[in-house]
């Protein structure tokens, strides 16, 4: 159902006063102490004028006009348009039946003040029909009591009433500034507390990645060199201390590795002696490491080596770990060839394999794995490019390309 005019204002005007009230739950005791006390000066000096035998018209429509256009200045912040114009209605509204003369406390005092509060916490609109409500009613004043409109009686009505205008008005704009500065201050803060928190994000998807490469590879060949170890138990003690050292000291590297990364997460980094991080300059010892533990690799560099970005570094050093680590573990026994290519413009790593292709994992979960994922989202990252295929005959081939020029910007 749609609303008429005037019932979309006066909900308006409710659903104003229930914000301001909710903002301000103390609000309305400091205007009503107020207005009780104008009210109560307002009354006591009636009858001290009335003592004095000064003409007032007639006491009961005097003592009204002001008590009224005193009390509702208890609601000056919460509804000021009303304020005013039941202001202005109080002061007038006797004039129009009998002259009476008009009170400094009982009934120009509420009019000052009611100019300040619809011009202070109203919009535009309400302000001005606001402030026409008050000079309307100071026009039926002052044409019902001729003897007042005098020379001296203008300015000291008019200077004032501008003055409450004006500075109420100014008073709103810089509330208002204010209030926009604050809500600008909290956008930026949210902003800012969002792009920390994307931040943190990043880095701890970072670090997920760095722990998979670390303990898949770790844990990959512990359990490749334990079924060596197994094999030989047997046949040959002595040579199975060898792959049973390698389980020990890869377990070992992987716990350090699981340490560090934890303590990162845990602010502890001044704590821990770090070690820097692998790039193209470690292949030559993983390509060792690997072939310590039944991976024969051979590596072949094409082009002149120039020194990479640190995140094209590590990436090419984890796509190699990881690609030889998935040889190790789907295809052996087996080879693996490692060319690293270099031109002007990017860095191409292609990893080899001569085993088997129909291994468990090797055609279907090596596939869409996490090591897989893991490589395209370091590859991507850069804006470079991932291919992982099967070769026909035998083997697997995992070739990336890092562009330079989108690493370094």
């Amino acid at each position: 159902m749609r609303l008429t005019a005037p019932v979309q204002t006066r909900a308006r005007v409710e659903s104003e006063a229930r914000a301001w009230l909710r903002r301000r739950p103390a609000g309305l005791l400091p205007d009503a102490l107020f207005a009780l006390a104008i009210a109560g000066f307002a009354q006591v000096n009636l009858v001290f004028q009335l003592d004095n035998s000064t003409p007032y018209g007639p006491m009961p429509a005097v003592a009204s006009s002001t008590l009224v256009a005193t009390s509702v200045l208890a609601l000056r912040r919460v509804t000021p348009l009303a304020t005013a114009v039941l202001v202005a209605v109080a002061v007038a509204g006797p004039m129009l039946v009998t002259p009476l003369t008009v009170t400094l406390w009982g009934d120009f005092l509420p009019i000052l003040v009611a100019s300040y509060s619809v011009a202070r916490h109203s919009e535009r609109a309400r302000a001005l029909i606001g402030a026409a409500a008050i000079v309307a009613g100071l026009v039926v004043v002052f044409l019902r009591n001729p003897e007042s409109l005098t020379a001296g009686n203008l300015p000291f009505v008019a200077v004032p009433l501008a003055a409450c205008l004006i500075a109420g008005r100014v008073l709103r704009a810089r509330a208002r500034s204010q209030s926009d500065d604050r809500a600008r201050a909290q956008q930026l803060e949210a902003e800012r507390e969002g792009a920390i928190q994307a931040a943190l994000a990043e880095e701890r998807a970072r670090i997920a990645r760095e722990l998979h490469d670390i303990v898949a590879h770790c844990v990959s060949v512990m359990v490749v060199q334990a079924g060596a170890a197994e094999d030989l138990l047997d046949r040959d003690p002595q040579r199975a201390r060898a792959p049973l050292q390698s389980v020990q000291e890869t377990g070992q590297q992987a716990v350090g590795e699981l340490r560090r990364m934890l303590g990162l997460l845990r602010g502890e980094r001044a704590r821990l002696a770090l070690k820097p991080q692998p790039g193209t300059a470690d292949l030559a010892d993983l390509v060792e490491h690997m072939a310590g533990i039944g991976l024969p690799v051979e590596l072949a560099v094409e082009g002149p080596s120039r020194p990479l970005p640190p995140g094209v570094d590590l990436t090419v050093y984890r796509i190699v770990q990881e690609a030889l680590t998935n040889a190790l573990k789907h295809a052996a026994p087996t080879t693996a060839h490692v060319v690293l290519h270099y031109d002007d413009q990017s860095v191409r790593v292609s990893v080899r394999d001569t085993g088997r292709t129909d291994g468990p994992g090797r055609a279907g979960a090596d596939r869409v794995g996490h090591g897989l994922i893991g490589m395209h989202e370091r590859v991507g990252l850069y804006g470079g490019t991932l291919e992982a295929a099967a070769v026909p005959g035998a083997g697997f081939s995992v070739t990336a390309r890092l562009p330079l020029q989108a690493a370094q910007r």
